[in-house]
């Protein structure tokens, strides 16, 4: 006779939390997952796709065949921003399957929505001041040693808080020339943002 070991999730598999702030602290949601199968199963283990998310579940429980157990998700948007989608997964086996010696099951579920970033939060993504309107998450990097020849390029994200704490992000491309003077430099790059020159600072030690 062939036993199967089957757990399902009751309703939806993914819920949507919408659009919610960062301040507004942690949110969580209980999903209900019944055994559709003929034997008992046991909850073994649980894992998510992100620190920020935690999975509560009876860990040893054991579900017999027609019975429902809830496994719950929190989720903590603290430093978030943006669309995000946090998995998590639940692995289970019967007693058939331990002795037949095959891996457990898995089933997974998840939260998805928008996140929008605490001022607070943004402050310290965006340190540099540039305007009322701009901020940069740095004006500064150090390349360490380049030869002549050598390229390195790096990012700088541009914090647009007239435009809804919309981002861009600016690369940074820099050459070390053969007229370029060896030794340590501190050179000043320029970039355009919404019509603002800012010079970006390039620590390098020319060899």
């Amino acid at each position: 006779m062939l036993f199967v070991d089957s757990l399902a999730v009751i309703g939806i598999a993914t819920i949507s939390l919408g659009t919610i702030q960062e301040t507004d602290g942690a949110q969580e949601r209980t999903f209900w997952l019944r055994n559709a199968g003929d034997e008992s199963v046991v909850l073994l283990q649980g894992y998510t796709s992100c620190v920020c998310t935690t999975i509560v579940f009876d860990k040893d429980a054991n579900i017999s065949p027609g019975d429902s157990t809830a496994v719950t998700l929190h989720f903590n948007p603290r430093g978030k921003g943006g669309d995000f989608e946090e998995v998590g997964t639940l692995l289970y086996g019967s007693e058939m399957r331990k002795k037949q010696g095959k891996k457990p099951h898995h089933i997974q579920f998840a939260l998805t929505g928008r996140c929008i970033t605490g001022e607070e939060t943004l402050m310290r993504q965006f340190p540099v001041h540039i305007n009322d309107n701009l901020r940069l998450s740095t004006d500064r990097f150090d390349l360490g040693v380049m030869r002549v020849g050598e390229t390195k390029e790096r990012n700088v994200v541009v914090l647009h808080k007239n435009k809804n704490n919309s981002q861009e992000r600016i690369p940074i491309h820099f050459t070390v020339d053969a007229d370029k003077k060896k030794g340590i430099q501190h050179i000043a790059y320029p970039i355009i943002v919404d019509g603002t020159e800012v010079s970006i600072l390039l620590d390098v030690l020319i060899k």
